[in-house]
């Protein structure tokens, strides 16, 4: 089983994403800001982690710069409602798998969750035309 993360201070959302997740199979946690993500991230590994970019006291960039530097290995999905083109490219080079807009489709969210965690080093990505680095 596949160890998820999502960190989203949006209770609603986080709890909506975590229990779609969890239906299709998936091992779930949950933290609703930094340091909740950061603790359970040192104390277990993530194949996957889903994160908001708006969270209380910081953003999902500097979260993900931390996460970069405790484990480099899994991959990040970064979603926000907030996503400017310098966002996403900051994103971008620090690694980011995919940045979905909220509102977003959950279907969408699945198939990239899936997409992600299928992807294997130095495969080609073919709905980017990227190629995807571990």
């Amino acid at each position: 089983m596949c160890g998820i993360l999502v960190v989203d201070d949006d209770k609603d959302m986080c709890r909506m994403i975590s229990s779609i997740l969890k239906e299709e199979g998936y091992g779930v946690d949950k933290a609703y800001d930094e340091a909740q993500a950061i603790k359970k991230i040192k104390t277990k590994s993530y194949n996957l982690i889903i994160l908001d970019y708006k969270l209380p006291n910081t953003d999902g960039i500097n979260v993900l710069k931390e996460v970069r530097w405790i484990k480099p290995s899994p991959k990040v999905i970064m979603i926000s409602a907030y996503g400017g083109p310098s966002i996403k490219s900051m994103a971008k080079k620090l690694g980011v798998y995919r940045f979905l807009d909220k509102p977003f489709d959950l279907n969408r969210l699945m198939k990239t969750v899936k997409g992600a965690l299928a992807k294997k080093q130095g495969e080609v990505d073919r709905s980017s035309k990227e190629t995807i680095l571990r």
